[in-house]
């Protein structure tokens, strides 16, 4: 009887319609589908081009049924809906079809024998464009024409289904909506069913119990495809947003993707209630955005304030952002998503039974509360825990740590240590659950997606009680640790911003294409890896491209001011921002900007190159030359207008030599100062994995000797400004100050000599590069 009934389905719909290719139109994308299913056009309905890759594949929905993956063989359309027919599972999916003038839409609103259905994907949708793709927000474009992908809800993945959690990003790809291909690119998006308990590998945590999520299956599933002329894609995304109602995140009631207010630089520091009112200042001073609390929280899990900063608690919180609103500044807090503190409610005194677990083992016999051995009855979960840091169980409400478990049966949890993180040691029975706990080397634990919601509902009610309108989704992929993959990253964003009654800013650690609309900024690289130049640089350089062909802000990512940090070392790093019109991070603690003598100076550079490439006033050739780090220029602004100073480099290496004895080792080099009088400003850095060279020296113009003595180890740098001369080690920290006997003679114009020695260990192959810098003639810029 079912065989006649699908037999018939499929004779009533190829009565009704007749099995023609299927024609769909916005105003700027034409799509063809085949009598199978698979798409025939994706055309320019202007130039009439069509964009689709002939010869590959192109099937508007495949499902996946057990561990197989079909394509439909059969595809009608009516009253606005396309009927595909999967054989030989005899499965009928139902997908809703709206044409709006600004986009394709393409809903999956039934499946008979829905429960069979685990999985759809979206396409892949190929095309033959490959100039420029935006892997995260799913949008290809060839320098006139752009195609896109836009999934419409959470539960639509956009990207390449890799893995049976749902995870997108992965090692070496932040997001892959959008892919390159030998033809061209493809585009796809999938969504999984949700509703039943599965058993996944999860973040690297294999078998791992996911519990289901009531009616969460892969009915709803929805697309929108849309195709524009290239400078248009940006505001048909916008069109997009607002006619599906997508996340449409403004800021000053502009949408941010087109608000002057995008990738606005900001001060993270560790403000209190009593040093808040100088940190408005200094935030004030650098011209910048927001002032971002860097750690203001006792506990992640329900966010409670530390009392040392906060002895008001959320009062005292609401105070600081009251008196920043004043001055026109944000106030932001940093924390790290669902990670959840061992001192937080939901682990002391009594552990929240919605904790992740990656799995448990039941217990073989009765235990008392002095036990130092746990037996259980399976090992699973507990002999491949290099991931873990916390070796913690959880049993009823008490928390356990243990060594080791056996290595044979019967299998124990060996030396335990009883009621760790506050919690009760008590007896246990034979048969009761011993789970797993989801821990990171942060020494945190995590949510089951149940608590990991609650979580974030604790996020916007504490933007809500203290208006604190920034934050980062840092540690973003902590939400992994339900089992829900980029569902769950998705979905926990997507509840702080919508339970948060005001425009909450926000960036993420973690890329995916639904946040995307969700998300005002990406700012990543980090300054604690090497030298203010050196930690990530190039890490931050290669994020440049990556955020503009996915239409996000340029951001280079947080910077450490010290109390050493030098003037050069902030236009440095403001060259680099206005090469790129970037924002950034200025990482800059209360008591460095005390210390600091030139905190006036550094914060009024910041303010000025911002207000500079704001202003748009840089030309083409000033721009490339200032996008690279190997450049160095000085910003100034009169009456007349504003001046930009170029140096000039020269750069030199020492070696060890080998030479005749009594014959001379030093090195010898020449380079003229050919713009004015200035001071004298080189980098010394000795170069080399480990070892230390001894008293290195400098002559100047055959008159003046500087002695360096002492044993300067590999990776560290002598830095001299002309007045002074400062020791660095090899991650760019400041060591001391050098005494000099002297004052340094300044460069005068025309040609000058340098020589250069110092005694090298016998078996270490180190060298020394020298380079010097000269200020060039001012480039007036007259705007």
């Amino acid at each position: 009887m079912k065989k006649i009934s699908f037999l018939f389905i499929i004779l009533i719909q190829y009565l009704s319609v007749s099995a023609q290719e299927i024609g769909l139109k916005s105003e700027g994308l034409n799509l063809s589908l085949s009598a199978k299913g698979q798409l025939t056009t994706l055309s320019n309905p202007v130039s009439g081009k069509n964009y689709l890759a002939m010869g590959e594949k192109a099937p508007l929905l495949k499902i996946r049924v057990g561990d197989n993956w079909y394509e439909p063989t059969d595809a009608t359309f009516k009253s606005g809906i396309i009927y595909l027919i999967y054989l030989p599972v005899k499965i009928t999916a139902q997908v809703k079809v709206v044409q709006k003038k600004t986009h394709l839409t393409f809903e999956l609103i039934k499946i008979d024998a829905n429960d069979k259905v685990n999985a759809v994907i979206w396409g892949p949708y190929p095309t033959v464009i490959s100039k420029t793709i935006g892997e995260v927000v799913g949008v290809v474009r060839d320098g006139e024409y752009a195609i896109g992908i836009q999934a419409l809800n959470p539960k639509t993945l956009g990207g390449v289904l890799k893995n049976s959690e749902g995870s997108v990003e992965t090692t070496g790809s932040r997001g892959s909506t959008a892919v390159a291909q030998p033809y061209g690119s493809s585009l796809q998006a999938f969504s999984l069913d949700r509703s039943e308990d599965r058993k996944l590998t999860v973040w690297g945590r294999p078998e791992m119990p996911v519990k289901a999520i009531s009616n969460e299956t892969t009915l709803g599933s929805k697309i929108a495809l849309f195709g524009c002329a290239e400078p248009q894609v940006l505001s048909r995304i916008g069109a997009i947003e607002l006619a599906e109602g997508l996340p449409h995140a403004l800021i000053n009631g502009v949408w941010f993707k087109q608000s002057p207010e995008t990738g606005r630089a900001y001060l993270i520091s560790d403000f209190d209630e009593t040093t808040v009112d100088a940190m408005l200042d200094y935030t004030q001073q650098a011209g910048l955005a927001s002032l971002y609390h860097e750690g203001p929280f006792q506990s992640w899990g329900h966010f409670i304030l530390d009392p040392k900063s906060f002895p008001n608690g959320i009062a005292g919180m609401k105070t600081c952002v009251d008196k920043a609103t004043k001055k026109g500044i944000r106030i932001g807090v940093h924390t790290l998503s669902t990670f959840i503190n061992t001192n937080d409610p939901y682990v002391t005194p009594i552990p929240d039974q919605r904790l992740s677990m990656t799995g448990s083992s039941v217990l073989t016999e009765n235990i008392s509360a002095t036990a130092g051995e746990i037996p259980v009855a399976s090992d699973q979960y507990f002999r491949d825990i290099k991931s873990s840091t916390l070796h913690a169980v959880k049993i009823g409400d008490e928390i356990i740590r243990f060594r080791a478990v056996s290595a044979q049966a019967p299998y124990k949890l060996l030396d335990c240590q009883r009621g760790v993180f506050g919690t009760k040691v008590s007896d246990h029975s034979k048969g009761e659950k011993a789970g797993m706990l989801f821990d990171y080397p942060y020494n945190t634990l995590f949510p089951n997606f149940e608590l990991q919601q609650e979580i974030a509902g604790n996020l916007g009610r504490f933007f809500n009680q203290t208006g604190v309108s920034q934050m980062d989704f840092d540690g973003h992929e902590g939400c992994l640790s339900s089992g829900e993959g980029d569902y769950g990253i998705q979905i926990f964003a997507d509840k702080v911003i919508k339970d948060t009654k005001h425009t909450l800013v926000n960036g993420t650690s973690r890329s995916s294409h639904y946040y995307w609309h969700l998300c005002h900024y990406w700012n990543w690289g980090e300054p604690w890896y090497g030298g203010f130049r050196e930690s990530q640089g190039d890490f931050r350089l290669e994020n440049q491209p990556f955020l503009e062909r996915n239409y996000m802000p340029n951001m280079l990512g947080w910077f450490l001011l010290s109390s050493t940090t030098t003037a050069e070392d902030i236009e440095w790093m403001m060259a680099r921002a206005a090469g790129y019109n970037a924002g950034f991070a200025l990482v800059a603690r209360y008591k460095n900007l005390q210390k600091n003598p030139n905190t006036s100076q550094l914060l009024a550079l910041v303010k000025l190159w911002q207000e500079a490439y704001r202003s748009k006033i840089f030309s083409a050739d000033q721009i490339v030359r200032l996008k690279n780090p190997e450049n160095d220029f000085h910003l100034e602004r009169n009456q007349q207008g504003w001046k930009l100073y170029p140096f000039k480099k020269y750069k030199f290496e020492h070696e060890k030599k080998v030479l005749q004895p009594g014959e001379p080792t030093f090195s010898q080099w020449e380079f003229a100062n050919n713009d004015t009088e200035q001071p004298l400003n080189f980098t010394l850095t000795f170069m080399g994995k480990e070892g230390s060279i001894s008293n290195p020296w400098i002559e100047i113009d055959g008159y003046f000797k500087l002695e360096l003595p002492g044993e300067y180890e590999a990776g560290n740098s002598v830095v001299c400004d002309g007045t002074h001369i400062k020791l660095y080690n090899k991650k760019g920290g400041f060591v001391r100050d050098i005494a000099l006997k002297q004052a340094i003679p300044s460069l005068k114009t025309g040609k000058h000599v340098i020589k250069f020695d110092c005694e090298f260990p016998e078996e270490k192959e180190l060298s020394n590069r020298f380079i010097v810098k000269t200020l060039g003639n001012a480039e007036t810029i007259s705007k």
